[in-house]
């Protein structure tokens, strides 16, 4: 019965260390792999919340540069929409296998950004002319500074190589289209001026 004891004793403590040998295996899997605790700056929940929102944004930008297009009147207005909606849908086609790879789930932060985007494309058809231009540029400006805030924040700290690798190669695009909308919101502003 003592050895009986004993041999249950040693097999549950040999449980036990493989338990713990099988736990410390996938957590250095998941280091090598790049995969690091969440809750960390630089975590895979982050970079995936970072893609999700990224794409996202970037739909927005599409959607809202079709608008510009069609209800812009100044040519200058038009031509920015039409390079919104060029560069923001190729920026997704590069995005988009980056987001399969992290397996994420953009149900959640679609449906507020559905929310969002319908309530600025409702603001932004109710105006025209003159209006609609400076109301337009002005969410441009503002987009694209917190744009360009949070690409540098990926190109530096980033620890998936992927999504690291994309905000370098988007970063300098986005910040071409922050100083264009700054240049088109100052032309609005001097027309204003004028009349």
């Amino acid at each position: 019965m003592k050895r009986l004891i004993q041999f249950t004793a040693a097999l549950a403590i040999a449980v036990a260390v493989s338990a713990c040998d099988n736990t410390r295996t996938k957590a250095d899997d998941r280091a090598a792999s790049g995969t690091a605790a969440t809750g960390t700056t630089g975590s895979m929940s982050a970079e995936r919340e970072f893609v999700e929102d990224q794409l996202v944004a970037g739909n927005a930008e599409v959607e809202l540069g079709k608008l510009a297009q069609e209800k812009g009147s100044h040519p200058d207005v038009k031509a920015f929409g039409a390079l919104m909606v060029r560069d923001h849908q190729a920026a997704a086609a590069e995005l988009k296998p980056i987001a399969a790879k992290l397996n994420t789930s953009q149900a959640e932060a679609r449906n507020d950004s559905d929310n969002d985007l319908k309530d600025r494309m409702e603001d932004l058809s109710k105006l025209s002319g003159h209006d609609f231009d400076k109301k337009y540029i002005s969410s441009m400006v503002d987009d694209h500074e917190k744009d360009v805030r949070e690409l540098e924040n990926k190109a530096e700290h980033a620890t998936n190589p992927d999504v690291k690798a994309w905000a370098e190669k988007t970063l300098p695009t986005i910040r071409q289209h922050l100083e264009r909308a700054r240049t088109i919101k100052e032309t609005l502003d001097h027309a204003e001026d004028s009349h």
